[in-house]
């Protein structure tokens, strides 16, 4: 089983926690399972501030940027089900991009349309990209596909434009 090796943005963001994804050589895998080791190593002055709710780790230090360039201090590390990105937070949106591994990180929560009894959405990037290319395969998740007792799941921002 080899430890996915995404490839950092122009930001030097890697797309979602550490992943799994088979097609790799030894060393890479390798290679990739130390990086991630060292991504998910928690240290003593970050264990302040992480937490962990209902299966979710709040991470207060992560750093993302989104394809707009919209810059996110903080996420969170959540278990879901692999599925569709969607453009907008709505079921009727297109489909922009897949979470093909879990867990994942999710930067801020917008409500939307309905779904599955619940209407909070979550931004994040997928793991590939389909639709708009210029979009990155960032996009939103409905709640209902994370595993969280609680939505919006706590220590995640709501996203300032919803």
């Amino acid at each position: 089983m080899a430890v996915a090796h995404h490839a950092p943005d122009r930001n030097g963001n890697t797309p979602g926690a550490c992943r799994r994804r088979g097609g790799r050589g030894l060393r890479a895998a390798l290679a990739g399972a130390v990086a991630c080791a060292a991504a998910l190593a928690v240290s003593p002055a970050s264990q302040a501030t992480a937490a962990t709710t209902a299966g979710c780790q709040a991470r207060a230090d992560a750093r993302h940027t989104d394809w707009t360039g919209m810059h996110f201090l903080g996420d969170v590390v959540c278990p879901h089900n692999t599925g569709s990105i969607r453009v907008q937070s709505t079921t009727e949106s297109s489909v922009n991009g897949q979470i093909a591994f879990s867990p994942s990180w999710f930067v801020c929560w917008k409500r939307g349309s309905p779904y599955q009894g619940g209407d909070i959405w979550y931004y994040t990037q997928g793991d590939t990209v389909s639709g708009a290319r210029t979009a990155k395969g960032w996009g939103y998740l409905p709640a209902a596909e994370l595993a969280s007792a609680t939505h919006p799941v706590p220590g995640l921002k709501q996203c300032t434009w919803s």
